[in-house]
Order: structure tokens, then C-alpha cells, then sequence
């Protein structure tokens, strides 16, 4: 296994753990990519769990889908919608989530960040990749002092913001 593998392996782990001690009924995914952050998510989901997850990219959600469907999960508790985060996120919602989990940042972590509080129930958890990225100084900061969140940035995959909703 390569370093890069084995960060991914770590992160993959995390999300599994994060969604299983927060019992994770509905999770929702800025970023679906391939769907390998999804399987990880959905295994430490409660059953009957729903994965929500969006991207603007249709080939990487069909690919996503077959691994999801592939692994044995149910397509009811898939919910693939492709778009732009910033105006999907908008009609989830508010406290419906016990996890969110922000792969993408188009400049937009920010905002992102701001979704994530709305959309999580007191103790959820919001999971923010890339935090070690100097693009992202300002969100971090944002959460590790605002009243809202309790935070750690994590040595994982250039640094995971991990933070729990008061």
C-alpha cells in the first residue's frame, strides 16, 4: 500500500467511524467523486440510513452508483443529485443531518461551511477535507472560533476539519 492509499484508507476509516458514532441516519456528501468516501460513509451508517450526495459531474455519479449498488446497497438509500452544491444545498433540510461531509471547495468552503451548521442537528458532525489548505485559512478559523462548532483539524489527507455541532 502507498502513502497516498493508506491516507485515503485513514480517511475512509475516519468517515466509517464518524458516521457510526453519530448512529448517522442522513448524510449528506459536497463532492461525490468515484464514491469511495460514499462507501465508507454508508457502511458506518445506521441500516436504512440515506447517503445524499451531489456533484456537478454526471459521469463520476453514474460511476459512484455502480460501486454504491456493486457493494450491496440499497438504491433507496441513495439520493445522487447533480448540480452545484451552493444551490442544491439551500433545499435540505435545516437540522435533517447528522453528518455533512465537504469534498469541494471551488472557492466556496466558506459557504459551505455556513450550509453545514444549517443543515446539522445538535452533536452532528461536519467533516471539511483539504483543511491544511491555505485557500481555507479563513473557514477554519471561522470554525475553530465561532460559538456554533466545536473543532480539530486532523492530520489526515492535508488535514480534515472536524467539527460538532453545539
Amino acid at each position: 500500500m502507498t502513502a497516498g492509499e493508506s491516507t485515503a484508507a485513514d480517511t475512509g476509516t475516519l468517515l466509517a467511524f464518524l458516521a457510526a458514532t453519530t448512529e448517522a441516519r442522513a448524510v449528506v456528501e459536497i463532492g461525490t467523486g468515484s464514491g469511495a468516501s460514499g462507501l465508507h460513509l454508508l457502511r458506518g451508517m445506521v441500516p436504512g440510513g440515506t447517503l445524499t450526495t451531489i456533484d456537478v459531474d454526471p459521469e463520476l455519479q453514474r460511476t459512484a452508483r455502480r460501486s454504491f449498488l456493486d457493494a450491496g446497497h440499497s438504491p433507496g438509500r441513495l439520493r445522487l443529485i447533480n448540480g452545484l452544491a451552493l444551490e442544491v444545498l439551500p433545499r435540505l433540510t435545516d437540522g435533517g443531518y447528522d453528518l455533512v461531509v465537504v469534498h469541494a471547495h471551488d472557492g466556496d468552503a466558506g459557504a459551505y461551511l455556513a450550509e453545514a451548521v444549517r443543515l446539522l442537528r445538535p452533536g452532528g458532525v461536519v467533516v471539511l477535507a483539504d483543511a491544511e489548505d491555505p485557500d481555507l485559512r479563513e473557514t477554519v478559523r471561522a470554525a475553530e472560533e465561532g460559538e456554533q462548532l466545536v473543532s480539530a483539524v486532523l492530520p489526515l489527507a492535508g488535514g480534515l476539519l472536524v467539527a460538532t455541532r453545539r
